[in-house]
């Protein structure tokens, strides 16, 4: 787990819509069902880094094929079982290092997921990865296998070159992260757990996968083949330069681990949620596009009472981005004035109630990086840009830019987008943006406050 050094602040990684199960096949084949928030390439990889991390747990949990756990009732066979118990250990490196090609379905929809249904059989090949990391060199090499069919955006090599460019990210970032943890003292964060690391791992890699330019130096193909559905496998050799790399993975970082939040909650739980936050390391502040919204009631009969308590992770536009409730059987007092209080910090102190509002609150801020950053709103009047499919196609080839959608007012459009960085970034690239379909001179986007730019 990632925790700020002093603070003990646990995190889950990726929220899962459904919950997932690995699952035995006849064959030994494990396989499950994945589903990561959103539409197209970033949620359908996201989904497939889900059943990829679900299926490496699994190995890490299950020495022996018939403690799968499988709801089926399997009969695995004499020779599948050593299969497994002689390849588990490669298998699960192979995934690790991306060296393994799994079986992924066509991804389909369920509410607001993408979700698809991935499958790793016995009896692969593990490449052996050729990571070389240098503390000294200021590049790191990595050899990675990316796939990809064809869309309405790009050829099927395109898609296979981007999701290879992805995999040497989170590669590498994943390095790094393991040498966060082995140099835990001499950092500000590190990781305790290896499917969390692997979860992590893939958040970031997707998100700098959106803004790669300073981060691959260069790359070459190796191998190219054709695979099912007209589609392409390719092997490249990616020269990731590390220090941007760093620096960009640990902006996100802190996003999760130290994030800045607007506090809604009455008295007396308002002023015991913020001294709980502040000894956690959040930052609190009214102007925050991220909002913790705590609410409680006192529920019983007679004279005993039971706190009924619940915090949701949200933002300014109503996003949400994980809950939590507590378990009110823990203890009931006599009513007075002071009940709540007292019952709000028994609640808070107990350790079972405190991990679980921590992992939840941790799901929220992971989300926020996991979705591509807080939503934002931009304000832009129609005397500036008058065509409107200009403008979304120019805030969708923003860097970093993601989830674009537009609503037209009378005088102006009001644009939603995601943005992992911050206002003053978005504000620089947006205006060099827009100066090349704008009909006159783009004056100074002003920045209203933590989420809203305006031109008007």
């Amino acid at each position: 787990m990632i925790k700020p050094l002093g603070k003990g602040l646990l995190l889950c990684g990726l929220s899962l819509p459904l919950q997932a199960e690995v699952i035995v096949l006849q064959d030994g084949t494990l396989q499950t069902h994945a589903c990561a928030y959103g539409r197209g390439a970033i949620a359908i990889s996201g989904a497939k880094a889900q059943g990829a991390s679900e299926i490496a747990a699994f190995l890490r949990a299950h020495k022996q094929l018939s403690l799968s756990g499988s709801k089926q009732d399997i009969q695995i066979n004499d020779e599948t079982a050593k299969t497994y118990s002689s390849q588990r250990e490669l298998l699960l490196e192979g995934l690790q290092q991306q060296a393994l090609t799994l079986d992924t379905s066509s991804p389909v929809l369920q509410g607001n997921d993408t979700c698809v249904t991935v499958s790793l059989a016995l009896k692969q090949s593990v490449e052996e990865s050729d990571l070389n990391w240098d503390d000294g060199a200021k590049d790191v090499s990595v050899t990675v296998i990316g796939e990809g069919w064809k869309t309405t955006d790009n050829n099927a090599r395109q898609n296979a070159e981007q999701d290879a460019l992805q995999r040497a990210l989170s590669q590498v970032v994943g390095v790094w992260l393991s040498q966060q943890h082995s140099q835990s003292s001499l950092t500000q964060t590190s990781i305790d757990n290896d499917t969390e690391q692997m979860q992590m791992r893939d958040v970031i890699g997707q998100q700098l996968s959106m803004h790669t330019e300073g981060l691959i130096k260069e790359w070459r193909t190796l191998a190219s083949k054709p695979i099912e559905q007209q589609g392409i496998q390719v092997t490249l050799q990616v020269l990731v330069e590390k220090q941007p790399l760093i620096q960009q993975t640990s902006q996100l970082l802190k996003q999760i681990g130290s994030p800045t939040v607007s506090l809604i909650a009455s008295e007396p739980l308002k002023s015991l949620i913020s001294i709980w936050l502040s000894e956690q390391g959040i930052e609190i502040s009214d102007n925050s596009a991220l909002k913790v919204s705590a609410d409680s009631q006192l529920r019983g009969s007679g004279q005993n009472r039971r706190l009924h308590l619940s915090v949701k992770v949200h933002d300014v536009n109503n996003n949400v981005y994980s809950q939590w409730k507590n378990d009110p059987s823990l203890l009931a007092l006599p009513y007075d004035e002071h009940v709540l209080a007292d019952l709000t910090e028994v609640h808070l102190a107990n350790d079972e109630q405190h991990l679980a509002l921590l992992e939840s609150l941790q799901k929220g801020f992971t989300q926020v990086v996991a979705r591509g950053g807080i939503q934002r709103k931009l304000l832009i009047p129609n005397s500036l840009i008058q065509n409107k499919a200009e403008l979304i196609q120019v805030l969708n080839s923003l860097a970093g830019v993601s989830h674009v959608s537009l609503e037209q007012k009378h005088d102006h459009s009001v644009a939603l987008v995601r943005y992992k960085g911050g206002n003053g970034e978005l504000a620089n690239i947006l205006n060099m943006a827009l100066s090349a379909i704008a009909v006159k001179n783009v004056p100074n986007v002003k920045i209203k406050n933590s989420y809203t730019l305006s031109y008007l």
